[in-house]
Order: C-alpha cells, then structure tokens, then sequence
C-alpha cells in the first residue's frame, strides 16, 4: 500500500487546474485586486513546515562526528560511530551547520493550490460562516504566474527559476530517499571540504575553497526541498505551491501584513495580471462550497465575476453533501 502511495504521488500526470480555496472575503480581494496572496510558510496550519528537511540533514551531519572533544565543544551527546566518511575538522562541520541552517530557513511565501477542486477536508477549512470558494486556474497560467513574480524580483529564487512546485509528502518511503540524498550531500561536502584543506592559499580563489562555500554549493537544492516537504498527514490535500524562496532583505520586495487568529501574518501580494502578459487572468471554474443557499449564492458569484470583468468562468455548486451552519 505504501509503494503504490509514493508511485501516485510521483507518477501520475499533471492536473490541468488547479484550485485554490478561500472564504468569501478572500474571493472578494482575488477579483478587485487582481492579485493572490502567498503567506510566509512558519504561519500555516503545518507546524512541521521546514523543518523536517533540515531535521533530516542536521542528523546526519552529527552523525559524522568522530571525537569526543568536537561533540562536548558544540554540546551534543555521545552517539554511535558512523562508518560513513567522518569529519575531523571544527571548521567543517560548524560551517556546513551553518550553511545548512541558512539554506533551509529562508524566508518563504507560498500560495496553496489543491489538484482536487471539490473536498470535503477543504470545505471544512473554509466553509465557514461567510462561505467558502474553489477558484480552479490552469496550471499552465499560474506558471507565467509565478515565472513574472520571480523575473521581477533578484532576491526571489526558485528551482530552475520555477515557481509552481507539487508538494512532497513525507511518509516512510519519501523518508529513505531523503536520507539517502542527504547522505549523499554530506559525504561530498566533508570529502571535498577536507581535501580543500589540504591545498596552499591561492589568493583570489580562495573563497570558493572555504567549508562554508562548499557547503552552500552541496546544500542549496535543500531549500526548495524544504519549502515543499509537508507531513504525510496532509496528504489529501494534494497541495502544488507558488513558493517564493527569499534569500536577501525581504523588505527589498513590499512585504505585507494582515491580521491574524492570534499574530500578524506576513504576505506578499502576486499580481494574476502584468504589463505584456499575452493572455487574461485565466480563471475557469469557481466552485461554491457548501451553503444554505447554493443557486443563490452561484447566481452572486456570476454578478462578481461580471462586475469584475471576467468573462466564461463555470460557476457551480459543490456535490458533498457538508453542512456546517
């Protein structure tokens, strides 16, 4: 049963919408403003977020310790020899800790997108009081989307310059293939970063021969990684990301900050539109969530949509039969 989770979950074909959920005020922002919302990833519902794939890699890493000095002098316990390629240098290893840590906690917004436009652990979230939304964008569309924002923007980087990611869901088996690439990384960071340390200074190249260097080098795919892995218990939320990874001032990008349950959430506001974009913001489906009034509150959302300017959205009405009034 497991294996046929993890082949799902990486085999199956890309979906041709996507679908994010809202409640009616959330809605109301998307169609005046024209622009998403991506909220710093430390304030979602996740409380794991980016901290499993570092957790992973920290593990590892003091794994290699091989003395008992270096372990009393960074304050950790005695553990068991690894056969692994050890590191005997301080520098090493405080250096690929840091870079580690750098490259797994940078600032990251993310808007959430779900390939299944009608359910039930959806509605639950957002069908509140107000009502809930499913607005369904093609996958195509959100990453020019995401594409624009980046290309605006040197501090925002994503893999390969791209933005829409699918979630990764951390069960036992995506867990082996963690460990193993970061056992991997690891291994190479060390083994380089001691043969470097072998070599005469040569001024002028220095600083791309120091531990901390290397390990950015050896790191960095870690914190897109990072910024995508969620507990396997959200696994029904088959959730894709706009994730932004900012590795410079933030504040160089107009930061936001709305109210929250209990503290300011941070967000970045993503324009759905933008000069020269070669076609109009794409929405194709909304879907009403469950409601005391469905036809009328389909009938309210087609006058929005008009009144908004958007034209040939399918406007319908969930089939889970959810109520929450």
């Amino acid at each position: 049963m497991e294996e046929q989770e993890h082949q799902q979950s990486t085999d199956q074909t890309e979906p041709e919408l996507l679908y994010h959920y809202t409640d009616q005020k959330g809605l109301l922002g998307i169609l005046d403003s024209k622009s998403i919302w991506a909220t710093h990833f430390r304030y979602l519902n996740d409380t794991s977020e980016g901290r499993i794939v570092f957790s992973t890699a920290l593990d590892e890493l003091n794994s290699r310790v091989n003395s008992d000095a270096m372990m009393l002098t960074f304050g950790m316990q005695p553990i068991k020899r690894s056969k692994k390629i050890e590191c005997e240098d301080e520098e090493i290893f405080s250096q690929g800790v840091a870079m580690l840590t750098w490259v797994t906690s940078p600032d990251v917004f993310v808007t959430s997108f779900s390939e299944k436009g009608d359910s039930l652990s959806q509605w639950r979230a957002y069908s509140g009081r107000s009502g809930g939304y499913s607005i369904g964008f093609r996958l195509d569309y959100l990453r020019e989307v995401g594409r624009n924002f980046l290309g605006g923007r040197s501090v925002a980087l994503a893999q390969g310059a791209e933005a829409l990611l699918r979630c990764i869901y951390y069960n036992k088996r995506e867990e082996t293939a963690l460990k193993d690439e970061v056992e991997r990384m690891v291994t190479a960071y060390i083994g380089e970063a001691a043969e470097m340390a072998k070599l005469p200074m040569v001024e002028g190249i220095q600083g791309f021969r120091t531990p901390a260097a290397l390990a950015i080098r050896h790191f960095l795919n870690l914190g897109t990684r990072s910024a995508i892995t969620k507990d396997d218990g959200f696994r029904e939320e088959a959730e894709w990301r706009l994730a932004f990874l900012l590795r410079h001032n933030p504040a160089d990008i107009d930061i936001e900050v709305r109210p929250g349950s209990s503290m300011p959430i941070p967000y970045l506001a993503v324009p759905l539109s933008y000069e020269g974009m070669d076609r109009p913001i794409s929405i194709d489906d909304i879907i009403v969530g469950p409601c005391p009034h469905p036809s009328e509150a389909a009938k309210s959302v087609e006058l929005l949509l008009a009144r908004s300017g958007f034209r040939g959205v399918r406007v319908k009405n969930s089939q889970i039969p959810y109520r929450s009034w």
